[in-house]
């Protein structure tokens, strides 16, 4: 039986969904009348947050689109040929301004995304609009961006940080162009950035300093220690790992595992990300520890509330501790480099590494199939863990 609520919850079996009807004005821009997500939680409480904040995000988004409608509209009443007042003849484009391309994409881009994603988009534009006008974004020119890049330069910044900068306003043009139906333009793209040098390899720690860390995981047995933990004997990413629920921590099965899939509150970096990752070692221990502890169904609730994700903060606690107890050049991704060398020297095939990992796969034969079960994966881990 499949209930109703006023929260836009739809309980199939024991799992809730979230379902909700596209209004019919917009219904056009939708494939289907209704939006219908799977929460992929059995528990009310969870459900009811999750769908306040799809239905939010819903609300924003129908608004652009209304927005977009009226203003289709009001441009062919007054296409006449004028330009607003302040541009220069030469601007001839038809798109929107770039600072109203930048509220489209947030709007759009930015649900779910990490305060870093606002603020680097945000921060990226502001430089550019120091260096030209505000102009529609399919009237910028190769010159505007050359001018962007020296005045970055002007500042200090590095050619890593110039060139990100320049993906910020690339994916904001881009995006916006393609949402408009215009060619997007090629302006920013293929910018110099001088010669490429070489970048420092990461540290990996020694085999000793990852006993010493989860030694010292186990000696302060917390929250934070229980994330370091799981990470040291999975390879998890920390945003992964900080995004569990407690649903993801499947403990009674031979072969535990942790399912890693995409969240309202956390997304996954590529789409060969979402996999199930055995627990062995430390990190059965941690996630047993965590599970046990958690009363909110989030497996590390000090950083993730069902809504919000907050890497930033743990990466940073987490970095000055290591930096404390263990050395000055590991930090919390060492980690994940260390377990793809643990796994090559027990001779793991590249095809297994990359999916304990969620590494992207290579060829496309390895699409094929299910892939490797976990049990076979869980023996693997249990050979590089020791």
């Amino acid at each position: 039986m499949v209930h109703q609520s006023c929260s836009y919850l739809k309980l199939k079996g024991s799992t809730y969904y979230f379902s909700r009807r596209v209004p019919k004005p917009l219904q056009k821009h939708f494939k289907t009348d209704r939006v219908e997500v799977c929460l992929h939680t059995t528990q009310q409480s969870s459900a009811v947050r999750q769908a306040q904040v799809l239905a939010s995000e819903l609300e924003d988004h129908w608004y652009i689109l209304r927005r977009r409608e009226i203003k289709h509209r009001l441009s062919r009443v007054f296409s006449d040929g004028s330009h607003t007042q302040g541009q220069t003849a030469c601007v001839t484009g038809v798109g929107p301004q770039l600072s109203a391309a930048l509220e489209i994409y947030l709007s759009l881009k930015g649900a779910g995304r990490p305060k870093t994603f606002e603020a680097g988009a945000r921060r990226a534009v502001g430089y550019l609009l120091e260096v030209t006008a505000d102009k529609p974004i399919d009237a910028y020119v190769r010159a505007d961006a050359n001018a962007f890049r020296e005045y970055l330069r002007g500042r200090g910044l590095s050619s890593e940080s110039i060139g990100r900068n320049l993906t910020s306003i690339r994916a904001i043009v881009n995006f916006v162009s393609k949402e408009e139906g215009l060619q997007p333009p090629l302006a920013f793209s293929g910018v110099y950035l001088g010669e490429p040098t070489r970048k420092t390899d990461r540290y990996v720690p020694t085999t000793n300093e990852l006993r010493s860390l989860q030694a010292h995981c186990r000696s302060s047995n917390d929250e934070l220690r229980w994330l370091l933990a799981l990470i040291s004997d999975t390879g998890l990413r920390l945003s992964e790992a900080l995004g569990l629920s407690c649903d993801d921590v499947c403990l009674d099965p031979p072969h535990p595992y942790v399912v890693i899939e995409p969240k309202l509150w956390r997304r996954l970096k590529t789409a060969d990300s979402e996999r199930v990752v055995p627990l062995v070692g430390e990190a059965l221990w941690a996630a047993q520890r965590a599970a046990d502890a958690s009363d909110t169904g989030h497996l590390f609730p000090s950083y993730c509330d069902g809504q919000n994700t907050k890497a930033n903060s743990a990466s940073a606690a987490l970095n000055k501790w290591l930096k404390v107890h263990v050395s000055g050049d590991v930090v919390v991704h060492s980690l994940r480099h260390a377990m793809r060398d643990r796994l090559r020297a027990v001779e793991c095939p590249a095809d297994v590494i990359d999916q304990i990992g969620g590494w992207s796969r290579k060829g496309v034969g390895e699409s094929y199939g299910r892939g490797y079960q976990v049990e076979q994966l869980w023996g693997w881990l249990v050979r590089a863990v020791g």
